[in-house]
């Protein structure tokens, strides 16, 4: 029988934990990418009080057009983000005992057979492991679908936020200030 055979027992179980590590490591890079967003949070909410406040007094048109495009995406942005973060469980593999004593046991009730025997625990094994790929594979893919909304909706985010930007720096205040001098040596 061939190595790289499907039929090989040996050859399933090398490839399915080979991609077993890919996924779990690929999820975790998702994770650590999250300080990307948190980074683009933090620029985005420097001059959020203000410019809420500039848009509650409904004085500058533009302002208010661009900061609803602005609000929403951030919105979206911060609903996946929160997806993103909240924790699901990932799939890890059973202790080895398990399977050279617990399933040994169970096994060797129904054939004495060291063949057999080796095989019937290497399918529970590859069966297992198949399990844990498909598990892990769904929550990366969904967690990298969470990473990149998050992600695209608050780079978009970015582009009402400078014009809402604009407008508040640029504004002008209407309001004369009254400034008192007090001559302090009386």
């Amino acid at each position: 029988m061939d190595a790289k055979s499907f039929l090989n027992l040996d050859y399933i179980i090398e490839i399915n934990e080979k991609r077993h590590e890919q996924y779990t490591t690929a999820y975790q890079k998702v994770l650590e990418r999250f300080a990307i967003i948190i980074l683009i949070y933090s620029a985005l909410t420097i001059f959020l009080i203000p410019l809420i406040k500039e848009f509650i007094v409904f004085k500058n048109t533009l302002l208010i057009i661009a900061f609803l495009p602005f609000a929403i995406l951030l919105l979206i942005s911060v609903y996946f983000t929160i997806r993103l973060i909240i924790p699901v469980e990932v799939a890890y593999l059973e202790l080895p005992k398990k399977y050279y004593v617990d399933y040994l046991l169970q096994y060797q009730q129904t054939t004495t057979d060291e063949v057999e025997l080796a095989k019937l625990l290497k399918a529970s094994y590859i069966s297992e492991l198949e399990t844990a790929v498909t598990t892990n594979e769904s929550v990366f893919r969904k967690k990298s679908y969470f990473f990149y909304n998050a992600l695209t909706f608050g780079l978009l985010a970015v582009l009402p936020y400078l014009v809402c930007m604009g407008c508040y720096i640029t504004k002008k205040d209407d309001s004369i200030q009254k400034i008192e001098i007090v001559n302090p040596k009386k």
